[in-house]
């Protein structure tokens, strides 16, 4: 049996990994169920019978038994915990074409290569033969383990790529602030015109879907306006430091706003909203977002307001189409200048033999209302999806809603700023998430769509575009927000906005409901001076029928997840 570290923390990881692996083996021989879930239990206590043994052995039978005891709960509970965790990756969106076991295997194998990488090699290799121990304790060994372990070694024996690069990018990133408090109370008459249901009357639910094509249309023709005005202006331009100060535009898929020189600014970012109408009208009520815009109308010398919505705007919650994207494009199309509506993974509908279908499974929100619908309404918010932009550049900050490419097409494709409108750089940067190892195998980034990337990659990735810092939504952070990265390298921040213990606006059952769904204010002084502050999204003022008129009565279509 493995020999513990004598250094506590060492010990401690030790045992996390231990951990993780056994989960990860009990999900990729097929169910994991109560009997090998008891097992485990049953290992874990052995575990840390031995460990207290050598690195206590001349403890009382009463400390020990005592030492035992804590630790043995403090690890189990671990193990629950781990268990919830892996379990609810089932729950994870994934690609349409794409295995839901695969995804979980690639996600459970990258867990495990996180952990074994932090340690040095005869250490990973007394982790390896204890795993090979324990898994081998059931009396059986599945082929399906063999392989899993096989492509574990594998990675940890893999070469990476040695990422050197001058970090020559001038200036520290956003300092970040801790989280305000902010209330909302009041509503907006902008928001009522669009707080309605779609009916289930086949008459009535035309009307509507036809006013909000209409809406879509008009989007869409600004979008095409502003990519006529800027098409070509990212050639040739290495990083955001060659685009010249004031610049505004939309190049193909990629929206550049350079600050004017001595002006300040004042963002609003939202990540993941998923059909929680409740959490963008806070936000946008909290923040007095139409106050500002109004102010800085009337007197430009005010702070210049942005909203910018990071994408994933429909499924998991209720108020999808008809909610979230439909007031995103309505607050978009009345101030362009001011709002920023970025792609989301879930944003990606395909066809196939005459149908459309959600790209990512499941896709509530057009499974829910195919039954009421002509295909041909599916088929233009698909037109509309690939015309949404995917990133934003603000000032040394980008705004994507997944991370970075994959290295390989960083590889064979990267020739400057204009490659961020590369249709392959595109979908990869909708999907991918950062992780905890400094470096990502290629092997790796290629088993799913939802992909890696390592510390060193994304800061390799800043350097080459100019940027400090990266803020992406995409991934479920109970918290509402994560500071994934933080060091001289830049600063990635992770905001999901989406949640709330009993937000009506999600399923019971939805597990976005242990969220505490997060926003951010990015304020840019007039000198250059940049700050990010987290607060809280005071969803529930938006939960009843006085400041939401879609309270007023329940949805007359039913919400499927299939």
């Amino acid at each position: 049996m493995l020999s513990f570290s004598s250094d506590p923390k060492v010990a401690e990881r030790q045992m996390d990994a231990l951990i993780f692996s056994l989960t990860a083996f009990g999900y990729i021989d097929g169910d994991f169920d109560a009997a090998e879930k008891a097992l485990v239990k049953g290992t874990i206590a052995r575990l840390v019978e031995h460990r207290v043994d050598t690195g206590m052995p001349h403890a009382t039978p009463d400390v020990r038994r005592d030492v035992v005891g804590r630790f043995t709960k403090h690890f189990v509970e671990k193990f629950e915990q781990i268990d919830a965790q892996v379990a609810e990756l089932f729950l994870e969106p994934v690609a349409k074409d794409e295995d839901r076991d695969t995804f979980v295997h690639a996600k459970l194998k990258q867990r495990c290569f996180e952990l074994f990488e932090g340690f040095d090699r005869p250490n990973q290799e007394a982790l390896l033969a204890s795993v090979d121990e324990l898994i081998r304790a059931d009396g059986e060994l599945h082929p399906a383990e063999l392989e899993f372990r096989g492509q574990l070694v594998a990675l940890l024996e893999s070469d990476a790529d040695v990422l050197d690069f001058d970090d020559d990018v001038t200036g520290e990133h956003p300092a970040f602030l801790p989280a305000q408090q902010l209330d909302a109370e009041e509503d907006h008459p902008f928001f009522k015109q669009f707080e309605f249901h779609y009916s289930a009357d086949p008459s009535k639910i035309e009307k509507q879907i036809a006013a909000d094509l209409e809406l879509i249309d008009e989007f869409a023709a600004q979008l095409e306006a502003a990519r006529g005005a800027g098409e070509g202006r990212l050639a040739g331009k290495a990083t955001v430091a060659d685009l010249e100060p004031g610049d505004t535009f939309l190049d193909g898929w990629t929206h550049v706003l350079k600050p004017v020189p001595g002006r300040a600014y004042e963002l609003t970012v939202l990540g993941d909203l998923h059909g929680c109408y409740s959490c963008l009208k806070a936000a946008v009520m909290q923040t007095r977002f139409f106050e500002r815009v109004e102010a800085f109308r009337r007197d430009p010398s005010q702070p210049e307001p942005k909203l910018v919505l990071l994408g994933d705007y429909i499924d998991r919650g209720i108020f999808s189409l008809n909610g979230v994207l439909r007031t995103a494009l309505q607050m978009a199309t009345r101030a362009p200048e001011h709002v920023y509506v970025l792609r989301g993974n879930h944003e990606y509908y395909i066809e196939f033999k005459g149908q459309i279908y959600g790209g990512v499974k499941p896709a509530e929100s057009i499974n829910s209302l195919k039954p009421h619908l002509p295909v041909d309404v599916f088929r233009r918010y698909r037109e509309l999806f690939e015309h949404l932009p995917n990133v934003l550049l603000f000032d040394k900050t980008m705004f994507v809603h997944g991370g970075i490419p994959r290295d390989r097409t960083i590889k064979e494709r990267w020739k400057d700023l204009s490659t961020l409108n590369d249709p392959d750089v595109r979908f990869q940067m909708m999907w991918s998430d950062p992780s905890a190892a400094s470096v990502i195998p290629a092997a790796l980034q290629e088993q799913s769509a939802r992909f890696p990337f390592g510390k060193l990659q994304f800061a390799s990735f800043m350097n080459r575009v100019g940027c400090r810092a990266l803020i992406r939504g995409h991934e479920k952070v109970t918290a509402g927000i994560e500071r994934v990265y933080d060091d001289e390298h830049g600063l990635l921040i992770t905001v999901f906005s989406a949640g709330g213990r009993e937000n009506q606006d999600l399923p019971e059952q939805s597990s976005y409901r242990e969220v505490t769904p997060m926003a951010l204010t990015i304020r840019r002084s007039a000198d250059g001076a940049t700050a990010i502050e987290p607060f809280e999204i005071a969803w529930a003022s938006y939960n009843d029928s006085e400041r939401n008129a879609f309270r007023e009565r329940p949805p007359e279509i039913e919400h499927r997840v299939e």
